[in-house]
């Protein structure tokens, strides 16, 4: 196993995930355990909503799993390589049971490990209850720089690559840096704010007349306490 510090920060790293497949990704890493990754992991769907304090619907939530399968990770590696890289081989559903057994890809098990504990199970329901997905990757990042007070500066336009708001044919999702401003970074520091352990800030910095870098500023706060969500989910979540 790499050491954790060659490994890269899949914080950073692009995903096009849904705030459902997030809740699935960070919930699976809140069970996982030292070991091959020959054994398939088990996610119940009740403890899933428990966890989450609102029930799932477990057909959405067996599709978002299988659907993490088919989307490898671009990773960076040494030498500013770029490759993909496979979190998940597959899932298979027991409906009956409300049981899915998801086995994870051998290669990304160590990148899997390394970032099990970002997230403490004190604040999982904080962050499973986030409703933006955008707020959800914002949060992860935050807990990995908490410590320090602040995350790393971005460009504007790496930030839109890692939450996923360029698409493969480099079309925007988020027109301009007033839309991306209000409906990704204030939305998202709103929720986060108000609804976990952090309190955080975005600093934004000009190039010219254009802001071009951001970072967030990072302290820990007492967690809200949280009511449970009533009501069964329609569709995954969105941002």
């Amino acid at each position: 196993m790499l050491p954790a510090t060659w490994l890269p920060d899949l914080t950073t790293a692009p995903l096009a995930y849904s705030g459902l497949q997030l809740d699935l990704l960070f919930y699976l890493l809140s069970t996982l355990k030292e070991g091959p990754a020959s054994r398939p992991v088990e996610l119940w769907l009740g403890g899933f909503s428990a966890a989450a304090g609102k029930k799932h619907n477990y057909s959405y939530v067996a599709a978002a799993a299988a659907a993490l399968v088919a989307q490898p990770l671009t990773i960076r590696g040494k030498q500013e390589q770029y490759r993909p890289l496979r979190l998940f081989d597959r899932v298979r559903s027991v409906p009956g049971q409300g049981l899915l057994q998801i086995k994870l890809a051998r290669a990304g098990l160590p990148y899997l490990l390394e970032l099990r504990d970002l997230i403490p199970a004190t604040s999982l329901r904080a962050f499973l209850q986030l409703s933006s997905k955008h707020a959800k990757r914002i949060y992860a990042l935050c807990c990995r720089y908490k410590a320090k007070g602040r995350t790393p500066t971005f460009t504007v336009a790496d930030f839109k690559q890692m939450l996923g708001l360029v698409d493969e044919q480099g079309h925007e999702k988020q027109q301009g840096f007033t839309s991306l401003r209000k409906h990704v970074l204030e939305a998202a520091v709103q929720q986060i704010n108000a609804t976990t352990d952090l309190r955080i800030a975005c600093q934004l910095e000009k190039h010219g007349r254009a802001v071009f870098y951001l970072a967030f500023t990072v302290k820990c706060q007492a967690l809200p306490v949280l009511l449970p969500a009533a009501g069964l989910d329609a569709e995954p979540a969105t941002g």
